[in-house]
């Protein structure tokens, strides 16, 4: 008999912790690693000189709190796909037809209350997401990307055993392609003097290269999930998405 009652209280106490977190279905259902991705813009790079332009310089660096994703190991895995879709890799970028800088903004563990309902906003704001660089931005394409499958974000299960982690990476990309004829712009800068001075500067500008900018947020989850898994799954995402613009 008291083995019961013990049962009962200990079932009843389980049920009292996972009411209005997340559930061991929910654990289970996320067992697997699942990742989505969402980029600001779409790139489209002139296909008649992608068709003779073969020679790519990356750069890849990282501006992030956390420094988990080596910059050196997403280099090579974006270098390796491009060179497995016949491109060149060149160490001077002055000989590239192409010259590829990515930086990586953001990366860290992402959890937002009421993720599920966040999740389903953000796909909306994540349609106006990019126009600036600020962090509203970053959320709002973090939480696109979530919205595109998850729409779960982090929570515990019991205690602090069992966990569905989210991880979040953001990255900058900016694509210059040779042009055949000189591309002239100007360059705008609205500096802003102590709270009420504003100096404004333009620069002309002569270069041989189109440029082009987009943003991507890549997430994993999964349950349990260690930040240097999510680091490798977000690398990888990340490199296979780069060089499917090309």
């Amino acid at each position: 008999m008291r083995r019961k009652v013990v049962a009962c209280s200990l079932a009843l106490a389980l049920t009292l912790q996972l009411t209005g977190c997340a559930t061991i279905p929910e654990a289970i259902e996320y067992r697997q690693l699942t990742t989505n991705y969402k980029m600001t813009d779409t790139i489209f790079l002139d296909v008649t000189k992608k068709a003779k332009y073969r020679n790519v310089y990356v750069d890849v660096r990282n501006t992030s709190q956390l420094q988990e994703v080596d910059t050196e190991v997403l280099r090579k895995a974006i270098a390796d796909k491009l060179a497995g879709k016949g491109y060149n890799l060149v160490q001077d970028p002055s000989t590239a037809d192409y010259i590829l800088q990515v930086n990586i903004l953001y990366f860290d563990y992402y959890r937002k209350t009421g993720a599920k309902e966040g999740a389903a906003g953000g796909a909306i704001a994540g349609a106006i997401a990019g126009g600036a660089a600020g962090g509203r931005d970053v959320e709002a394409l973090i939480l696109a990307a979530i919205g595109a499958g998850v729409g779960y974000v982090g929570g515990a299960l019991v205690g602090s055993a069992i966990k569905i982690e989210t991880f979040a990476g953001v990255v900058d990309i900016q694509i210059m392609e040779r042009a055949k004829n000189p591309v002239i712009g100007k360059i705008i800068t609205e500096a802003k003097q102590g709270t009420a001075t504003t100096i404004h500067t333009e620069q002309q500008i002569n270069t041989n290269y189109q440029l082009y900018r987009t943003k991507l947020a890549v997430t994993a989850t999964q349950t349990n999930l260690k930040k240097d898994e999510a680091a490798r799954e977000i690398v990888d995402k990340i490199s296979q998405q780069i060089a499917g613009i090309f």
